[in-house]
């Protein structure tokens, strides 16, 4: 009787182990390798990553010379729009980002379009997800955005 007690509980720990196992498994060749391996071996990921926070950051502090400082000299939006006018711009809008979550970088490459970018020599882009605040209605709004981000020059800003 004592040694099929035994035998039962050796059982049980074996198809545990191997449940285990199984999970493991699956969690390694079935999840994206970006969800396995973070930025933390890519200077350029971890500098991209820091450009997104710091403009994300500015724009729930609603920090108006922080957010246009990191606006890409490239952008048309910087070329067209002194501070003035985005300050202007800025305070007129209805909503504005009260919260996000980066999802992650869905690529970095090689700026191929150099004729019309010349100055930019990477772009990148950032998938958020995002919480808005409407100002007026206290209405919340939840969106799934990709921030493109522009390496010029040495250093990385929002498009």
């Amino acid at each position: 009787m004592r040694g099929n007690v035994h035998f039962r509980n050796a059982v049980k720990i074996c198809l545990t182990a191997v449940a285990c196992l199984a999970m493991i498994s699956i969690i390694v060749f079935c999840l994206p390798e970006r969800a396995l391996c973070g930025s933390q071996n890519d200077p350029e990921a971890e500098a991209v990553m820091q450009a997104a926070r710091n403009y994300l950051d500015a724009e729930v502090r609603v920090d108006y010379p922080v957010i246009y400082a990191c606006f890409a000299p490239s952008s048309v939006y910087a070329q067209t729009s002194n501070y003035e006018q985005y300050l202007a711009d800025a305070r007129s809008a209805q909503e504005h980002l009260v919260k996000y979550r980066v999802v992650a970088i869905t690529y970095i490459k090689k700026n191929e379009n150099k004729l019309t970018l010349s100055s930019v020599d990477k772009i990148a882009e950032v998938e958020v997800d995002v919480t808005f605040l409407h100002d007026t209605t206290k209405h919340r709004s939840e969106a799934n955005i990709g921030f493109i981000f522009f390496k010029e020059g040495g250093k990385w800003y929002k498009s």
